[in-house]
């Protein structure tokens, strides 16, 4: 009987060199099944128009294709057709070993059905580790520059903030006023819970709002994987002495 398949091809952008156009893709997919005796069930083609694209609607049905179809492989052209990064590859790849699919790279003699390609796999690994470590060092150095600069890191700022164009703190007016009020309900007496009833807030919320060192222009990041304590100035919305008066009483 003979081994079922299906093909996959991709090209980030519309400009592509002859042996990596879609149509040279499919042709060497097709052309390696025939010489293997294999039978091609449907061939998956995504476009995308950037090589940082992750819209991939093809490459969605064709994973749930072959999990529901009794496929033996997947054929690509070459591995980063399917995926730019080591890690990522190493992942489907592992998840496609769970449903007995291996993956087959044309060019590159790499079958994950062989003991050669498991041994291929097991090196990919390592260097998937590797690949891993540089993003991640990236992406640390990357948030270090940009706080360095007064700049956000990302995520959503406190309520009362926004960021603008240029990646720097800005005051939200509005959302300001409502701050200022929680900090004047509360340093007359009023309790956590009538402030986050007039404001659709829980206790937690109104309690961190009180705490927060934002509002007196102080903004503290600690990153995980940047294990720093980087502090820098920003606009503030209250004073310290207000801040202080909730904030350090007995």
């Amino acid at each position: 009987m003979k081994k079922r398949a299906v093909g996959y091809c991709r090209i980030s952008t519309l400009m592509q060199v002859d042996n990596t156009s879609l149509k040279g893709q499919e042709d060497k997919i097709k052309m390696y099944a025939k010489l293997h005796d294999i039978a091609i069930d449907k061939m998956f083609i995504d476009k995308a128009v950037s090589g940082k694209s992750t819209d991939r609607p093809e490459y969605d049905k064709m994973i749930n294709f072959v999990k529901e179809n009794n496929i033996d492989m997947i054929i690509v052209y070459k591995n980063d057709r399917i995926h730019r990064s080591l890690y990522n590859l190493l992942a489907m790849i592992y998840e496609l070993q769970e449903h007995d699919v291996a993956l087959v790279s044309v060019t590159e003699m790499f079958d994950t059905s062989t003991p050669q390609g498991m041994l291929f796999l097991q090196m990919l690994g390592s260097f998937a580790e590797f690949e891993r470590a540089i993003i991640n060092e990236r992406t640390r150095n990357g948030r270090i520059a940009r706080l360095s600069e007064n700049k956000w890191v990302g995520g959503k700022p406190s309520l009362g903030y926004k960021v603008n164009k240029h990646g720097k703190f800005e005051v939200d007016e509005d959302e300001a006023k409502i701050v200022k009020d929680i900090f004047k309900l509360r340093s007359k007496g009023v309790s956590l819970a009538k402030i986050g009833t007039k404001y659709g807030f829980s206790k937690q919320k109104v309690d961190y709002i009180l705490k927060n060192k934002n509002y007196i222009g102080n903004f503290e990041y600690t990153g995980k994987k940047e294990k720093n304590n980087i502090s820098i100035e920003i606009e503030p919305i209250v004073s310290k002495y207000i801040w202080n008066k909730i904030n350090l009483k007995k």
